[in-house]
């Protein structure tokens, strides 16, 4: 890492990038890098890193929170990734997905039984 924060981090993770060697991110916080979450107007630089490449990790751990308490998208490689709700008793299987749903349609499967 340099001074630059998280964005020169992660552009840093390219320049260190040899091909055909698996490369494993932790806690990289990689959706605000490929979602838009930092402008691509105003980070240019990091715009075209991401399209490059970060859009080409296969996610191999995956654990995100959905809607305030209601449940959780999950995968861990190579299994389908997880649609879980939370209840009292525990997490329940709402739903599996071959590709990565967006947190937008797990929460909208949420609210069906």
């Amino acid at each position: 890492p340099g001074d630059g924060g998280p964005m020169e981090d992660w552009m840093n993770l390219e320049r260190l990038r040899v091909e055909g060697v698996p490369m494993v991110c932790l806690n990289g916080a990689l959706d605000k890098v490929t979602s838009g979450y930092y402008s691509n107007f105003l980070n240019p630089e990091l715009g075209r890193c991401s399209d490059r490449f970060f859009t080409r990790f296969e996610q191999v751990f995956y654990c995100k929170p959905l809607g305030a308490g209601r449940g959780w998208l999950y995968r861990v490689y190579p299994e389908p990734w997880q649609c879980l709700r939370e209840t009292k008793r525990g997490l329940e299987l709402v739903e599996t997905y071959a590709e990565r749903p967006s947190p937008a349609a797990c929460l909208e499967r949420l609210k069906r039984p």
